[in-house]
């Protein structure tokens, strides 16, 4: 399959379109649609014009090609639903916008190899802990204090970290993927999280997937990671400053001041308090009553979401060094030169 069939291909199915479907649109028969997707008939610039016309894309989207590097997919956690067409779609856009990141840093002459993260050992809950604690002395950050911006943190460490879109919550069943390529290490996500909380514990996460050196097979990685994410976002030291080493009942305002503090959500705090045996197991079981009876499934003020600057700030700098023109840039970041000179005006 030629380029310009993949692309038509992953269009037509993110368009939520079957063969026959697209064929109505073109005035063409399936058949015909098939071969183009698969290389066996090349489309001339009449037939490219007439294909973005009936997807309602740019012709740019169509033509343009970028080198997917391998990936392993090995740390992909998504729920069960996610399979078939719709998680090999999901694995070609994420190659695509980790092929797209790559040629952004190739372009800024970003040295790659200077990009090292400690690993840590971890084959139980209290090393999953230590590594938490560790990597927070390695980016200079007390073990009191919330990490404020979390996602640019680890971009100014050289993480790339990649927001994917989720067009009509078709992948709402992802949850992240973390890998290295190409020496350098990858966590991506859902661009559309509203929960900054949610946010910011996949991230955690996921970076848990990157630095811990889990050599024992039968170890429930996630689980490790998971105590990881909460010990990094919620330090022990931080905690028992807050809450006290033992308690027979948490007040609500605790847990808000704490929540918009540490960035984390209530759920997670009162996980956390129980984990580090501040509270009961009948205490636990009593909040999580009550929470639900209070704010519901969804908390009505969530912590705003973090925002990724990184890969845009790579790509304005390029257009202002005169290095890719307007139309690449707007190629890159997927917007019309409209909307690339809006937002450039309204910064």
């Amino acid at each position: 399959m030629n380029e310009i069939g993949k692309n038509l291909k992953r269009i037509r199915l993110l368009k939520n379109l079957s063969l026959r479907e697209a064929g109505n649109l073109l005035n063409m028969s399936a058949t015909a649609i098939s071969k183009y997707e698969k290389g066996e008939i090349l489309p001339n610039s009449k037939k490219v014009i007439a294909f973005a016309n009936a997807y309602n894309v740019k012709t740019i989207d169509l033509l343009k090609v970028y080198h997917a590097p391998q990936m392993k997919f090995t740390s992909f956690r998504k729920k069960r639903r996610l399979t078939g067409t719709n998680l090999s779609l999901l694995e070609e856009l994420i190659q695509n916008e980790v092929a797209k990141y790559f040629e952004v840093m190739e372009l800024n002459d970003t040295n790659t190899k200077k990009i090292k993260l400690k690993t840590y050992p971890c084959n139980s809950i209290e090393e999953a802990e230590k590594a938490a604690n560790d990597f927070r002395n390695f980016i200079k950050i007390s073990n009191r204090q919330p990490i404020s911006d979390l996602m640019n943190m680890l971009e100014n460490l050289g993480i790339m970290i990649i927001q994917m879109k989720n067009p009509n919550n078709r992948f709402d069943d992802f949850d992240g993927l973390s890998e290295i390529v190409n020496d350098v290490p990858i966590i991506v996500l859902l661009d559309n999280i509203k929960d900054g909380a949610r946010q910011r514990f996949t991230i955690a996460h996921e970076l848990g997937h990157l630095i811990l050196n889990i050599k024992e097979k039968e170890i429930d990685h996630e689980k490790l990671c998971n105590r990881f994410a909460s010990a990094l976002l919620m330090p022990k030291e931080a905690v028992i400053n807050e809450f006290g080493k033992a308690r027979k009942n948490i007040n609500f305002f605790e847990l808000t001041a704490f929540k918009n503090e540490y960035k984390v959500s209530y759920k997670a705090i009162i996980y956390r308090l129980k984990d580090l045996n501040i509270i009961s197991e009948y205490l636990y079981k009593n909040l999580n009553i009550f929470l639900s009876q209070k704010i519901g499934k969804k908390d009505p003020k969530p912590i705003e979401p973090e925002k990724s600057y990184q890969f845009k700030k790579l790509i304005y700098k390029l257009e202002a060094d005169e290095i890719i023109s307007i139309s690449k840039a707007c190629e890159l970041l997927g917007v019309t030169i409209d909307e690339y000179n809006n937002e450039n005006n309204n910064y």
